[in-house]
Order: C-alpha cells, then structure tokens, then sequence
C-alpha cells in the first residue's frame, strides 16, 4: 500500500515538473517590433469599462512593441484605481504580457491568456481601429484556447500617467 502511495506521488510530482514540456504555452504569432508611429500615445494608460461586468480593463503600451494587461478594476473604485495599478506593478504573470502591431489606423495586438483547461497559456489576439491618438475600438477577438472568434466593441481612452511600469518582463523578448 505505502509502494502505490508512493508512486502515486512520484507521477503526481512528475507531471508537476514537466507540465511546460508536455503542454506548452502556444507562441505569439505577431512579432515585437519597436512602435514609432504617433498614432497612439504612449505617456499613460488605456482603459475600457465594461457595464455588464462593472469591471475596467487597463493596458500599458509601450514604445519597444510590447503591451502590458494590468488588470480589470471596479468602476466603483476608480478614485483609488491608479494607486492600486501602482501595486500591481510587481505581480506579473505571463498573461499581463504581450506584442501589439499599428498599420495606419488599425491596431493589433496578442496577449497570453490561461486555457480553459488550466494547463498552459494559449493566445487571445485583438484588433481593431484607431479612432485618434487617444481612442481605439477593438472589433474583432479571437481566442485559440476554444479556436473562437467574436465581434465585439470595446472602446479604449487614453490618460495620461506619470508612474508607468517600465515593460521589462521575461516573456516577450
């Protein structure tokens, strides 16, 4: 009895171990390259709010490419909203990292995102339009983890930031 415990817990630990090997994460298909267009300003944060789920999503993008999901915030708490961004700064994940991509007045960008089954990250890629340098709408989501896409309209603001995260992670490289 203790042998098949025992070995019950080798292959629990195993499969613990080797989980990245066995399910890895998918890849990001969109490649960084350093945004030096002026069709979005980059000195702050974009966020969405979202009615039916009281929630507003924010993201950082940055000039060398790279997007940064900080994480959805009640509505009822927006006074305190960029002093708990500033908490957050150190709690990365890999799915708060991605690469976005600006053609003109469109916007793209792919960020990881958990599988359904919880075992490794796949990809959810947006896109969208640029309305100005401080407005985007997101129309279109897909997400590879249920191979789903959708037609959605979320419209992102700009405001401006002083304590932006620097966007050094070890993710997108």
């Amino acid at each position: 009895m203790i042998k098949i415990k025992f070995l019950i817990f080798i292959v629990i630990i195993s499969c613990f171990y080797c989980c990245d090997k066995l399910f890895p994460d998918e890849k990001l298909s969109l490649q960084r390259i350093d945004y030096k267009g002026n069709e979005l300003q980059t000195n702050g944060y974009y966020y969405c709010y979202f009615a039916q789920t009281d929630v507003t999503a924010i993201y950082f993008l940055y000039r060398n490419g790279i997007i940064r999901y900080i994480g959805g915030y009640s509505r009822y708490n927006e006074d305190n909203r960029e002093q708990e961004i500033i908490k957050y700064y150190n709690k990365s994940v890999k799915t708060d990292w991605g690469v976005f991509v600006v053609d003109a007045n469109s916007i793209q960008y792919e960020t990881w995102e958990a599988r359904p089954s919880g075992v490794s990250a796949c990809i959810r890629r947006r896109s969208g339009y640029i309305e100005n340098d401080t407005t985007f709408c997101i129309t279109e989501s897909y997400y590879s983890g249920r191979n789903e896409t959708k037609q959605v309209n979320e419209i992102y603001h700009f405001k401006q930031f002083e304590n932006k995260p620097d966007s050094t992670n070890i993710y997108v490289k």
